[in-house]
C-alpha cells in the first residue's frame, strides 16, 4: 500500500495542490481537475500499485511511498544525529539563586583543573570525527565558571575554524551574571543561544538570590542591554516564563514587548512548573494536569496578540527530540560522572561513565545505547510531527519513571490546508 506519509504536506492555493515532503524539500505542484481528484482519492485511500502517471511522479519524488519505504526515509533522515556530537558542561553544581522548584541539591562542587583539561582534550579529539558539534552549558550556574567557559569556547573555535564542522554553543543561565561585559566574552568564545528564566511578577518569590534578595530588576537590566547590542550580533536568547497555577498576569508580556519590542533574536516560551524533585516546590501553587494545557494556550495566544516570538511549538527538524536521546550526547557533571538527562541527575540508570584521573574519559557504551533510538510507533508513518521528534521525546519515562510509551499523546495526522 503506498499513501502520503506524515512528511509529506499539502495545501491548495489559487486551485493548485502544492504537496512537499518536509524530509527532503522536494515540491510538485497539481492543477489539473482530474488529477487533483484523484489526489484526493490517495490521500483518503492510498493506492495498491504505482499505475498512473501521477502516482509514479509522486513516488519518483518521495512524497507517495509505501511503508517499508517510509521506515527507510526516516531512518536516512535520522542518521544526522550519528553525525552529532552533543557535550552538556556543568563547571559548577553551586548556584547564587535558590528556586524553590529546583531539583537540584546545589552542592558546591566545581571541576578541578585537572578534570577540566581532561574533558577540553576529550572535546577536541571529537571534533575531529564528528560533522555537527553542540557545545551546552548549564549548572548549577555556568557564569559562576565564566572564565572555563571562555577558555573552553575558545578552543573549540579555534577548531572549527580548522576543521569546518557546524558548531552551535548554548547556555542554561540564570542571567544574574550576564551583563553586556560578559556577554561579549561569551558571544567572542561561540556562545550564541542563551535560555534565560524570567518568570512574570512572581520572579523574586520563585527565583530569589541565595542572600534572599530579589533577583529580576538585575536580570532585566541585563537583559535590556541585549537588545541595545549591534543587529549584527547573531544570538539568540529563550526567555523562559515558568507559570503557576492560576497566572494570568498578560500584562507581563507587555512589559517584555516594551523591553525586547520586535527583536527577533528573542523569543518566549511558557512551561507550567512541575514537581521535578525536591521538598520545597510543594509550597508552591503548581498547575493541575487538567489546567496546564488551556493555561499555556491562554498565553500563547496572548504572545500572538502583541507580537512576540513564541517558541513552545516548534516544527522544525528534531526541535522535539530529547537532547538525551542522541546517540553521541553526554553530560559531564563537576564531579567527574558522565550522565545522559540533567533532570534525573544521580540516578543510577542515568549515569553512563565517568572521568578517570589516569585513564581519561571512560564511557559504557551499553548504558549508552538505552538511552537512543527504541523505534517507531505505529502512528509515526502518518504523523505530520514527525520529524520534530523521531519518537525521540523523552527516555527518562521510558528508562527512569517506566511509563508505558507504546502510545503518543502528541499525534498529530497529516491534515489537508485549504
Amino acid at each position: 500500500m503506498y499513501i502520503l506519509p506524515g512528511f509529506t504536506s499539502y495545501q491548495e492555493r489559487d486551485g493548485t495542490i502544492i504537496v512537499r515532503s518536509e524530509i527532503y524539500q522536494s515540491e510538485i505542484e497539481l492543477s489539473d481537475p482530474d488529477i487533483k481528484k484523484e489526489f484526493y482519492q490517495v490521500t483518503k485511500k492510498g493506492c495498491d500499485e504505482l499505475s498512473t502517471p501521477m502516482a509514479k511522479v509522486l513516488h519518483k519524488q518521495k512524497l507517495l511511498v509505501d511503508e517499508n519505504e517510509i521506515k527507510d526515509y526516516l531512518d536516512e533522515y535520522r542518521s544526522v544525529l550519528d553525525h552529532t556530537f552533543n557535550a552538556i558542561l556543568m563547571p559548577t553544581e553551586g548556584c547564587n539563586f535558590r528556586c524553590p522548584y529546583c531539583y537540584e541539591n546545589h552542592i558546591p562542587t566545581t571541576m578541578t583543573r585537572h578534570l577540566f583539561e581532561q574533558i577540553l582534550a576529550y572535546l577536541s579529539d571529537q571534533c575531529t570525527k564528528f560533522e555537527n558539534i553542540i557545545l551546552s552549558w548549564f549548572g548549577g550556574e555556568p557564569t559562576l565558571c565564566a572564565d572555563n567557559v571562555i577558555e573552553v569556547g575558545s578552543a573549540i573555535n579555534k577548531l572549527h575554524k580548522k576543521y569546518r564542522f557546524h558548531y552551535q554553543s548554548d547556555m542554561t543561565t540564570n542571567g544574574y551574571l550576564l551583563n553586556e561585559k560578559l556577554f561579549r566574552k561569551l558571544y567572542t568564545a561561540g556562545v550564541t543561544r542563551y535560555q534565560i528564566t524570567v518568570d512574570g511578577r512572581n520572579h523574586d518569590l520563585t527565583r530569589p538570590h541565595v542572600s534572599g534578595k530579589g533577583t529580576l530588576d538585575v536580570i532585566m537590566k541585563n537583559i535590556t542591554s541585549m537588545t541595545k547590542l549591534p543587529k549584527d550580533m547573531d544570538f539568540k536568547i529563550v526567555l523562559r516564563h515558568n507559570i503557576l497555577s492560576g497566572d494570568e498576569d498578560f500584562k507581563w508580556y507587555d512589559y517584555l514587548a516594551d523591553v525586547i519590542g520586535m527583536d527577533n533574536r528573542f523569543s518566549i516560551l511558557v512551561k507550567p512548573v512541575g514537581n521535578w524533585g525536591g521538598d520545597s516546590v510543594k509550597t508552591l501553587d503548581i498547575c493541575s494536569n487538567t489546567e496546564k494545557v488551556e493555561l499555556v494556550r491562554r498565553h500563547i495566544e496572548y504572545l500572538h496578540q502583541i507580537g512576540l516570538q513564541c517558541c513552545n511549538k516548534s516544527k522544525g527538524p528534531f526541535s522535539n527530540v530529547c537532547y538525551a536521546n542522541y546517540p553521541n550526547s553526554m553530560i559531564f557533571r563537576a564531579d567527574g560522572k558522565i550522565e545522559k538527562c540533567t533532570v534525573a541527575l544521580n540516578h543510577p540508570m542515568n549515569q553512563i561513565g565517568y572521568i578517570d584521573p589516569k585513564l581519561g574519559i571512560i564511557i559504557d557504551q551499553e548504558q549508552q545505547k538505552l538511552w537512543g533510538f527504541h523505534g517507531y510507533r505505529e502512528t509515526c508513518a502518518k504523523c505530520a510531527e514527525v520529524t520534530s521528534c523521531m519518537n525521540m521525546r523523552c527516555s527518562k519515562g521510558r528508562i527512569i519513571d517506566g511509563l508505558d510509551c507504546s502510545s503518543c499523546d502528541d499525534f498529530i495526522p497529516r491534515t489537508f490546508l485549504r
